[in-house]
């Protein structure tokens, strides 16, 4: 029997979300690029058609697997997770900085074993690259609903240990949260050998 929640279902269909992608990558072409001349203005316009087009059954097709997922997304949540996570960038810069500074650090990598439950790729995906962007802790493999994650030292996984970063990706695709997962540390990785448990 699968242990995994039911996510919280939303009705209707997320149209909001074609407009939120343009908005969002007409934000970070100006922010990269810098400039605002008709012939820049003008590579932004076609480059943000062309990526809608390429994920458009990300977003438009009720056929695609994981637009289900995809569908079920809180735009309050998908909107405030991203500064959330921001901040915990920062705060994770200034620990490894502090670390990096000390003449006598305290350095205790570990590897936390945890489940994540949630049966969708994408909320997968984004809880895979959260850790991994935040400094400190990298994630090493996903399998299943099973996480392996390398952390520098435990601080750089509270939010890990708490199940503040697990509860926010999984309410932001409409699951409920899960609270502390049971973490097991392990200080030797087993390589994978090709056969599943």
């Amino acid at each position: 029997m699968s242990s995994t929640p039911a996510p919280v279902s939303r009705p209707g269909p997320r149209r909001w979300l074609s407009v939120l992608e343009a908005i969002a990558l007409a934000v970070l072409w100006v922010l990269f690029s810098g400039k605002f001349d008709a012939l820049h203005l003008g590579y932004g316009v076609l480059s943000i058609i062309m990526v809608m087009l390429l994920t458009r059954h990300l977003v438009g097709s009720r056929r695609h697997v994981e637009n289900e997922f995809v569908e079920r997304m809180s735009l309050g949540r998908a909107i405030v997770y991203p500064a959330w996570l921001l901040w915990q960038i920062l705060m994770a810069n200034l620990h490894v900085a502090k670390l990096i500074l000390s003449p006598n650090p305290d350095i205790d990598p570990v590897l936390l074993h945890f489940r994540f439950p949630a049966d969708g790729a994408v909320a997968k995906v984004t809880l895979g690259n959260s850790i991994t962007l935040t400094p400190g802790t990298f994630t090493l493999r996903i399998r299943g609903d099973e996480f392996i994650v390398h952390s520098i030292d435990r601080p750089s996984a509270s939010s890990l240990y708490s199940g503040a970063m697990q509860d926010r990706v999984l309410t932001v695709f409409g699951y409920p949260a899960a609270g502390a997962p049971a973490i097991d540390e392990r200080y030797t990785f087993e390589p994978d050998d090709g056969s599943e448990a």
